[in-house]
């Protein structure tokens, strides 16, 4: 499944780039991250739980930072199976933030694979959850986001 999509946020490229980085501050963004944390300076892990119409699905996670350009471009690509239900999937998320006047445009790309019985829930109800899902992020960014003071050098 492949989606893309463009957001803006009211605040400068750095502080929407050392929130989309932070394991802390993305974890607050991240729509049912129950624990994530930095294993290295380019993995990470995490617990979510995500709601797919008639169950909540739990799953571990592990993400690697591939490819960053700081603070423009960052590709992730993430694994994660299901705790309670046969399967896995594979996401790469690949996302431009473009800065614009004082705020941040952030373009990203997803492309998402999964296979077993998480497979089986089938695509429409697996785009409506992550489509739900990618919108909860982009208010959770903004409303973490354009709340923080700018930097001061």
């Amino acid at each position: 499944m492949r989606m893309e999509d463009t957001f803006t946020v009211a605040a400068p490229v750095e502080i929407v780039w050392n929130t989309v980085i932070d394991p802390t501050r993305l974890g607050q963004c991240l729509p049912g991250c129950e624990s994530i944390k930095r294993v290295d300076d380019t993995h990470y892990e995490a617990t979510m739980a995500v709601k797919i119409q008639f169950m909540t699905l739990r799953f571990f996670t592990r993400g690697e930072l591939k490819d960053t350009d700081p603070p423009r471009h960052l590709t992730v690509v993430m694994d994660g199976r299901p705790i309670a239900l046969a399967g896995v999937f594979r996401a790469q998320l690949r996302a431009e933030l473009i800065p614009t006047n004082g705020s941040t445009e952030m373009h990203y790309e997803l492309d998402l694979r999964m296979t077993g019985r998480l497979a089986s829930l089938g695509e429409a109800i697996m785009r409506k959850t992550v489509e739900q899902s990618a919108r909860e992020f982009v208010t959770k960014v903004r409303a973490l986001v354009e709340d923080t003071p700018a930097v001061q050098s």
